[in-house]
């Protein structure tokens, strides 16, 4: 049986020292702590996804290194189908991430195998994507190649999620945005791609009628602990969020795609997906880390219920 959800994107590993203070140029601290924890916004909503307790296949590349070894336990472990994951020679994508005592990050990304995911890639293994329900991306591989997937899933019956973060300083291509079925920009991103700050339900709708009219079916802009407003022809609507303790914020869009789109599948209305991401995405806030956050389907209904 086919997997109903497949994720195309970024396989990371994280190395995150904290630090009392950032250093200054030509300078050497010491630093407090340190640990490497699987990361990358694409294996994030698969591993989110599968501990919702979805059918979930990873569509990425990891290098032969030990990150890339490492990786492919965590997926095992988590439950991710994995047979999409090609291993290659060369570095696996690493985030290094200076943390100072204020909860301030300094962040670099080198793509590593994700930087090397293409279209032929996309060529021998379309066949497998597209026979999910759901297919999510982000822009963590190279935007010429989640633009040719967007293009040749468009006709395929699936439904794709594209979560535009990290928003490119350029903006996106209309050829890319018009293939996607639903968007889910946060309000930065939304800035970055309209020009539009969304600080309220009119702002929100200016921005999203914008998107629409590039040729995307349904803007969904993500509004932290707000909630996220959903547009389409009809208008916009106001998804309330959820109040919780934040212990980290990190990863909670990607427990958020991951909760709609999970919700999507079992067959809610966009609404209530909404609402179940708002959901999901609140529940990862409370804990540390990415993917040591998401939680459990369980953990979700508890939330709900309480």
């Amino acid at each position: 049986m086919s997997e109903q959800f497949c994720v195309v994107g970024s396989i990371n590993m994280d190395l995150v020292v904290r630090v009392d203070r950032f250093p200054q140029p030509g300078e050497t601290r010491g630093g407090q702590k340190f640990g490497t924890y699987p990361g990358g916004k694409g294996a994030n909503q698969a591993v989110a996804l599968a501990r919702l307790g979805a059918r979930v296949s990873m569509a990425g590349k990891v290098g032969d290194d030990v990150f890339g070894k490492s990786y492919l336990e965590t997926f095992s472990r988590e439950k991710v189908h994995h047979a999409l994951v090609e291993m290659e020679s060369g570095s696996t994508g690493v985030a290094v991430i200076e943390v100072n005592q204020s909860g301030e990050n300094h962040i670099i990304i080198v793509p590593g195998a994700n930087g090397r995911m293409d279209r032929k890639y996309v060529d021998r293994h379309f066949t497998a994507i597209s026979e999910a329900e759901y297919v999510l991306f982000q822009l963590e591989i190279p935007t010429e190649t989640t633009a040719y997937a967007l293009q040749r899933l468009k006709t395929s019956g699936c439904t794709t999620i594209l979560d535009p973060a990290p928003a490119p300083e350029t903006g996106l291509p209309q050829e890319l945005l018009q293939h996607v079925d639903i968007l889910t920009p946060n309000e930065s991103e939304t800035a970055a791609l309209t020009g539009i700050a969304v600080t309220d339900h009119a702002t929100a709708e200016q921005a999203g009628r914008r998107l629409l009219d590039l040729g995307i079916s349904m803007v969904v802009i993500k509004a932290g602990a707000s909630g996220a407003y959903i547009v389409d022809r009809d208008g916009v609507r106001i998804v309330d969020g959820i109040e919780v303790e934040v212990a980290d914020t990190t990863a909670a869009g990607d427990a958020f795609n991951a909760g709609m789109a999970f919700a999507l599948g079992n067959g809610a209305e966009l609404t209530e997906a909404v609402r179940y991401g708002n959901a999901v995405g609140a529940m990862a806030c409370t804990a540390l880390g990415a993917q040591s956050a998401m939680p459990r389907a369980e953990e979700v209904q508890k939330l709900r219920e309480g």
